[in-house]
């Protein structure tokens, strides 16, 4: 990885002594000092999307929100299917940190350079809310990795760092934005409406983002005995309070014909056509678990129609069946079903299971809708990458352990409310839902397993989700094993074909990704001087630091 940078870097040094390139800079050549802040700012916000949700689709297999079929050909080598039984291995654990380190870091700095050159204060903040929020999300991904060492061009085997290690790098870093955000920009620094794709130049929201990300990552130490909760309630109280001020990524569809993936949804691109919905989520959506809240008055959640795909039948519209982890199926199944137009017929019976994408994508009259789709993977999906939904599950789960009740049942209905809000469900019918005796309507009957669960389907794709389960030890009780009567993920068990490999004993969870090629193969040395065990099956079961007392 290093090396790659290092080669650039004495290219671009070498040609630059020649005099007459010192007055003939090509502004559209990217060099180290040519691209001015403005220019660096969209690229690195896309880049940094890229590797942020695209680790939330990986950690989605793993959190049994997703499936995928089954890859007759390639099933020992399909990274997809391979995530379903808990198994990343160092193909799957790639990309995240490719897109990370070789798109993204090593242009923060940079682009600092640039923006301090005309005190473009906002820019340099947000660059520094970026890279705490990467390597932060990242250090959780895999439980280590280069921090100090990664920009040392003259380091070719950068050490590892330890995740609680980065985690008090980053949140003084995330202090510093806020900090350089409030500042007033020079007079000849660009707007940040200029390049902002993500807020869209809104200042106050890169701030609010930047305390969001803070009581993410404070809230991540729940397991400690340093824990402070009220540290998390100080950074909510700046984070996003309304919808508006989320921080979301609107991506672009530009038709079906158009082959650039440039623009559109990292889900949609991610899932494909392959993947499905699970059992353990649709139970979850449709209130299908122990301890569910009921009672005379229960309502059909309406996110069911945004989220679940239906194909058209002779009697109407059928929900996608959610595939069972704990069955048999995954280990040979299900199939991907071909449609034969012709005879209106599927080649088998697992066109049941279906697919996420919408097909067809603009249906003529009289043309049959095989998948409606999900709102999560239209081409045009919006990327939630930090939202006010997830402040106030946040502030559930926090008053909740506080022991404050009845703030903790207001809050877990706002974030019920706020997702159903993106979604863009009509507001009477989430009012509708939210006084319905499908969600909790009394502060004594509500549970953590209530809040989390509702949590998880409004961070659908998330690689939150994964911190939170890995929190609350999944459906576990204290000695690690399932219990559906006081574990929180209730019916979350281990898959069928689990990677007995990495998980021996029925105490064993996903705890961290495993460690990327590139330094297993290149920096194999600091990988275990760092950890012994991060070649070795086991490691992947092994907890991240704030995944233990």
């Amino acid at each position: 990885m290093r090396k790659i940078f290092l080669i650039i870097g004495i290219s671009v040094a070498v040609s630059s002594c020649k005099k007459w390139l010192d007055v003939n800079k090509n502004p559209n050549t990217a060099t180290s000092d040519v691209p001015t802040a403005d220019m660096r700012l969209a690229p690195l916000i896309s880049q940094f999307s890229d590797c942020y949700e695209s680790s939330g689709t990986r950690a989605s297999f793993l959190t049994q929100q997703i499936a995928v079929v089954y890859p007759a050909s390639n099933a020992a080598t399909n990274n997809n299917w391979n995530l379903t039984r808990w198994y990343s291995n160092t193909s799957s654990a790639n990309w995240p940190w490719q897109c990370w380190y070789v798109n993204t870091a090593v242009n923060v700095d940079p682009l600092i350079t640039a923006a301090q050159k005309v005190e473009a204060w906002h820019y340099i903040g947000a660059a520094k809310v970026i890279k705490g929020w990467g390597f932060g999300t990242l250090a959780d991904f895999y439980g280590m990795l280069p921090y100090d060492e990664f920009a040392m061009a003259s380091t070719y085997t950068p050490k590892f760092d330890d995740g609680e290690y980065i985690q008090g790098k980053i949140l003084p870093l995330l202090d510093e934005a806020i900090a350089d955000l409030k500042k007033t920009q020079g007079p000849a620094a660009p707007l940040l409406s200029k390049a902002d794709i993500l807020n869209n130049g809104s200042v106050d929201k890169w701030i609010r983002l930047a305390y969001g990300l803070k009581a993410r990552f404070l809230l991540h130490t729940s397991k400690k005995g340093s824990f402070n909760a009220q540290a998390v309630l100080d950074a909510l109280a700046n984070a996003p309070q309304t919808d508006d001020q989320s921080s979301i990524r609107q991506y672009v569809d530009e038709g079906p014909t158009v082959t650039s993936t440039a623009k559109e949804a990292l889900q949609y691109s991610n899932t494909g056509t392959t993947v499905r919905f699970t059992k353990l989520y649709i139970d979850y959506l449709t209130n299908n678990y122990q301890g569910a809240p009921t009672g005379a008055n229960n309502m059909r959640d309406p996110r069911m129609d945004s989220i679940l795909p239906r194909m058209q039948v002779d009697t109407g519209w059928l929900f996608t069946k959610g595939m069972d982890m704990t069955s048999d199926l995954p280990k040979t199944g299900p199939s991907n079903p071909a449609y034969n137009s012709s005879t209106n017929k599927f080649a088998n019976g697992d066109s049941v299971y279906i697919p996420l994408r919408k097909n067809p994508y603009a249906p003529t009259a009289g043309q049959r809708v095989l998948s409606t789709g999900s709102w999560y993977t239209k081409r045009d999906a919006k990327g939630l990458l930090l939202t006010n939904a997830e402040m106030r599950f946040i502030e559930a789960e926090v008053k909740f352990r506080q022991g404050d009740a009845n703030g903790a049942l207001t809050a877990y209905k706002a974030g019920i409310r706020s997702h159903m809000n993106l979604l863009g469900i009509l507001p009477a019918k989430t009012e509708q839902f939210l006084q319905s005796t499908s969600v909790v309507q009394s502060a004594a009957n509500l549970t953590l397993s209530h809040i989390m669960i509702q949590k998880y389907i409004a961070l659908s794709f998330s690689v939150e989700t994964w911190a939170d389960m890995r929190r609350n030890n999944y459906c576990a009780d204290g000695s690690g094993v399932y219990n559906l009567a006081t574990g929180v993920y209730k019916g979350y068990q281990r898959p069928s074909h689990v990677y007995i490999e990495g998980y021996p004993a029925p105490t064993d969870y996903p705890r961290r990704f495993a460690v990327a090629s590139y330094e297993i193969n290149f920096n194999i040395d600091q990988v275990l001087k760092a950890n012994p065990n991060a070649a070795k099956p086991a490691y992947l079961s092994e907890p991240v630091w704030w995944d233990k007392p």
